[in-house]
């Protein structure tokens, strides 16, 4: 099962690719980009052109991969190696997405800190990153001329490209258990070469990351500076990147997404916290059964369902009107609580016959309402309801002129405690006084 990747989303992330989709002429241009899109197109320059990285090809770059799969619940993807000496790694695709890796980056990386670089590339596949990336790719690269383009789109993509990293980066500490593999990488590609003979330091990096957010948002000069000279480039500077992870990382919603992750991979013990599949306002409205199914195959033990017989307007049967954790009605999708949170789910369900005759103690249901007895024999609707438990039934007859839809004995009218107006479900005590009249035709 993948991981949820709500989990782990930078908020910016999510916040750029809303106001991206936001943007007029986004629409447009999403359509135009599927018309010509093809993801065969690219899987055939891999095929021609690039190495593909296999159990037979560069295995141990291969064997690398599957456990970063299995540890984020994704499906293992192509990859693929190219002869380009700029250190890169990129996915591509949408329902295929493959992985490509440079051989510069070789040059440039250290081979312990690969796996993080395929834990990154597969944190994009993760989040549902690879279209909108590609998509992003062609468009910064003015590999395919879209006459939709504008430069707000542009601008607008390439700033959630960039905050798509921050989320990538997430996905890779989470499968290393910390940022430092992260982190080290960062600096590596910042000019920390492999093959230098020098020790670079972590602390002084975040530092140097720490004073220049501090000079941009020092000056409104400084502020516009950074916007025009970095506005539609397509990855995060590498330093910022450093500081954003180390932030997330020393949150509790990284130590205790880590446990869960490690916990539910190794299976040697169980989550002390879990993460809720869905949103109290989401789960409203949802069959209660299904929910519960769910919570329980999320981990969470102490489930409880309560039902409502009041009935609203489109109420369905089994529907969630109202879930609470320890109380709490207004969580968020993600947020943490123990496995043994005492979760209770109130749905709604019509009342059974027993639940119906518990709300009336005493009492007992007529059996048809009052237009069903109109018409009817007198002595039959005597015996129904002295059937039914009415111990006071009285009848009596009234004359009246023989018509043509006039029946000798038919129920002309029926009162219980004085209502001639009540329904099947109506209830009253035995001892209600029942009385029937009935027709007696006079003789001509």
């Amino acid at each position: 099962m993948p991981l949820d990747p709500e989990l782990f989303t930078h908020d910016s992330d999510r916040a750029a690719l809303q106001a991206l989709k936001a943007i007029p002429g986004f629409t447009q241009l999403l359509k135009a980009y599927m018309n010509i899109w093809n993801e065969r197109q690219y899987r055939i320059e891999n095929m021609s052109s690039n190495l593909r990285i296999s159990d037979r090809q560069m295995k141990k770059y291969h064997d690398m991969l599957p456990p970063i799969c299995e540890k984020l619940g994704i499906d293992v993807p192509d990859m693929y190696m190219k002869l380009d000496v700029y250190p890169n790694a990129y996915t591509y695709g949408d329902t295929n997405p493959f992985i490509v890796l440079t051989s510069g980056l070789f040059e440039v990386v250290p081979e312990r800190l690969i796996p993080t670089v395929l834990a990154h590339e597969c944190g994009h596949i993760v989040c549902h990153h690879t279209m909108f990336r590609t998509m992003g790719y062609l468009i910064l690269s003015n590999t395919v001329n879209f006459p939709l383009l504008t430069v707000p789109l542009k601008v607008a993509f390439a700033y959630w490209m960039r905050c798509s990293e921050f989320s990538a980066d997430r996905a890779a500490a989470v499968y290393d258990g910390s940022d430092d593999k992260t982190i080290e990488l960062c600096m590596r590609l910042s000019g920390y070469d492999k093959d230098l003979d020098a020790t670079a330091d972590v602390n002084a990096f975040l530092e140097q990351a720490v004073e220049y957010k501090q000079m941009v948002s020092d000056s409104k000069f400084n502020k516009t500076l950074e916007f025009l000279m970095y506005n539609q480039i397509q990855h995060p500077l590498n330093a910022v990147r450093a500081y954003e992870l180390r932030q997330w990382t020393g949150s509790p919603q990284f130590q205790r997404l880590s446990s869960y992750v490690e916990a539910m991979h190794t299976g040697a013990s169980q989550p002390q916290h879990l993460p809720m599949p869905l949103s109290a306002k989401d789960f409203v409205g949802k069959n209660c059964l299904q929910a519960e199914q769910q919570l329980r195959a999320a981990g969470f033990t102490n489930v409880a369902l309560f039902k409502k017989t009041e009935k609203g307007l489109l109420t369905k049967p089994g529907q969630i009107l109202r879930i609470t954790a320890n109380g709490d009605d207004s969580f968020e999708k993600g947020a943490w609580f123990p496995a043994d949170t005492a979760i209770q789910i109130l749905y709604y369900d019509a009342p059974t016959p027993e639940e119906i005759a518990a709300a009336h103690p005493g009492q007992i249901k007529v059996p048809d309402g009052a237009k069903k007895y109109v018409g009817m024999d007198w002595q039959q609707a005597v015996t129904e309801l002295t059937d039914a438990g009415f111990t006071q039934v009285s009848a009596s007859g009234q004359t009246v002129k023989k018509g043509l839809f006039t029946k000798q004995g038919a129920v002309s009218r029926i009162t219980i405690n004085g209502q001639s107006h009540f329904d099947k479900d109506s209830w009253f005590a035995p001892d209600a006084l029942v009385r029937i009249t009935y027709n007696v035709i006079a003789p001509d």
